[in-house]
């Protein structure tokens, strides 16, 4: 999920957990919340690498479980009007949820590292929702204002924010499931709803993609040729990016440039995210190294217009 959304988290379950509900708790929880985020700071050899490991240990259940009590007790250390077991619990669930959360779109989460590399991607609500997100940050907002917890006749809205959020949340599971097809398919919101969602079916010889609202109306069905074939030639990016997306990708010639595309972001005919691989050098397939491959995106297409 984007950066707002993590610290909103992180913030509101800081001011749910801590006995003194003050702005700087909020803010220090938020601050924990988004750390995971920092692996973006680490610089890959290419493009590809970089999208791949992203959201890797940093992201990871186990990791993150390990790194929580030191972390709690340098901010017990610092501010000791919370227990530590407060701010054990409060870094735990901070970071953790962090991680938890991302898995719920359709980018891919290591959470099981070291145990397993493969990536989590339930992809049941888009990377930016502010449904998801405005109760969440209104709680904190109120707080850092008014330097009090928001009451509504006596009852926590940050409580109530966190509930909403998070039904919201299953909410999307839940539509998801009724709108995936049979077969090796996946359904994904469009952006910032739960309503209109994009549906990608991978077939043999075939890709299709439609776009369907929450009581099963398509519209706009396009399909593509699979050339996942293409991916024979054995080039070791091809078998990396395949476990990376679950095998929801495809690959195009384009100028004697083998382009690997990510089906799961854009659209099929524009996908968001896309590689250049290979080039055909002599009647050859020559590995390169792997760089973005620049489109134009067709945003009206996300929507299904």
């Amino acid at each position: 999920m984007d950066s707002i959304t993590q610290f909103s988290l992180g913030a509101v379950i800081g001011i749910a957990i801590s006995p003194k509900k003050t702005p700087k708790v909020a803010i220090i929880s938020g601050l924990l919340a988004s750390l995971p985020d920092l692996d973006v700071l680490i610089n890959y050899s290419n493009n590809l690498d970089s999208t791949i490991n992203h959201r890797g240990f940093s992201h990871s259940l186990f990791f993150l479980t390990l790194v929580s009590p030191l972390l709690a007790l340098i901010l017990f250390k610092f501010f000791n009007y919370i227990d530590y077991f407060r701010w054990w619990l409060i870094t735990f669930l901070a970071l953790t949820t962090h991680a938890i959360l991302d898995s719920f779109t359709i980018y891919g989460t290591s959470l099981f590292l070291p145990f397993s590399d493969e990536k989590i991607m339930i992809g049941s609500v888009f990377i930016i929702d502010p449904i998801y997100t405005l109760p969440l940050l209104a709680s904190f907002l109120y707080l850092v204002v008014r330097k009090k917890p928001w009451l509504i006749q006596g009852k926590s809205f940050n409580t109530m924010a966190l509930v909403f959020s998070h039904i919201y949340l299953l909410f999307g599971v839940i539509v998801q499931q009724m709108l995936t097809p049979a077969g090796y398919a996946f359904a994904t919101p469009t952006p910032f709803n739960t309503y209109l969602w994009r549906v990608v079916k991978v077939e043999d010889s075939n890709i299709s993609e439609y776009f369907v609202d929450i009581f099963g109306n398509q519209k706009t069905a396009i399909s593509v040729k699979n050339q996942q074939s293409l991916g024979e030639i054995n080039l070791e990016s091809v078998s990396k990016y395949a476990k990376f997306s679950s095998n929801f990708y495809n690959l195009e010639v384009d100028d004697n440039r083998l382009i690997l595309q990510d089906l799961r972001m854009g659209n099929i005919k524009n996908p968001m995210f896309s590689f250049v691989i290979a080039e055909k050098i002599d009647n050859q397939w020559k590995q390169v190294e792997p760089y973005r491959h620049t489109i134009k995106v067709d945003v009206r297409a996300m929507f299904g217009g």
